[in-house]
């Protein structure tokens, strides 16, 4: 009896562990996101979770873009909440409001990785401006009152032609490429972009993109609003 007893309470006792270890850290401390760069209005986290690997739970405090440079099959668990089975496509871009805890897990063979975008504050350079549907390789994904985001798509030799960025943003590749690009009068000599790299436009400005590879070239443009 008294071993029925204390058998009991040990598998009640276990059963209460996992609710007690529920911790979380804040999303820049969690070991498998770094943060690669920030500035008062934007932080920018390269996140990588191998196949098989879960994170802790972790905190995202701001309302953030992210934008998967290697996608794959995923297991989401929501503090307190709702667990969801999901795929991601390699080029997928969302936005997502904070304040949300979660934890990810990697259920597919792929490595799972993000660049998200965490949306500090706005430049305060809100642009009347119509969308830019109008340039080709450009397309208006998503708008709201904090971003709009364009995905950038240029076949070999396509180019977008000079046009006007009103906004300040960030521009993330999602491709292997090699682009050239004309800022204002300055020619920039073509250049190989790595999946995953990024940059800041502190503000508004002119410019073309040209694909100069042999492949299409993809990347997202996240305009601060």
């Amino acid at each position: 009896m008294t071993f029925f007893l204390t058998r009991s309470l040990l598998c009640f006792a276990l059963l209460l562990i996992p609710q007690a270890a529920q911790k979380s850290v804040p999303v820049g401390e969690e070991p498998r996101h770094r943060v690669v760069f920030s500035n008062k209005y934007v932080r920018v986290i390269d996140a990588e979770v191998r196949a098989g690997d879960t994170t802790l739970f972790h905190t995202h405090t701001e309302d953030n873009v992210p934008v998967a440079i290697s996608g794959g099959r995923m297991r989401t668990e929501v503090m307190g909440g709702k667990v969801s089975e999901s795929s991601v496509e390699t080029g997928g871009v969302w936005f997502a409001r904070g304040t949300y805890t979660h934890k990810i897990s990697n259920t597919g063979r792929t490595t799972l990785r993000f660049i998200d975008a965490e949306i500090l504050a706005s430049p305060g350079t809100a642009s009347s401006d119509a969308p830019l549907d109008k340039v080709p390789g450009l397309k208006l994904e998503i708008e709201n009152e904090r971003v709009r985001i364009y995905r950038v798509k240029l076949a070999p030799g396509q180019k977008t032609g000079m046009h006007s960025h009103a906004l300040a943003g960030l521009d993330v590749a999602i491709t292997r490429g090699k682009v050239a690009v004309v800022s204002g009068d300055r020619q920039q000599k073509a250049a190989e972009v790595k999946p995953g790299e990024f940059s800041w436009r502190a503000g508004a400005g002119d410019h073309s993109i040209e694909n100069v590879g042999q492949s299409i070239y993809e990347a997202v443009e996240i305009e601060w609003k």
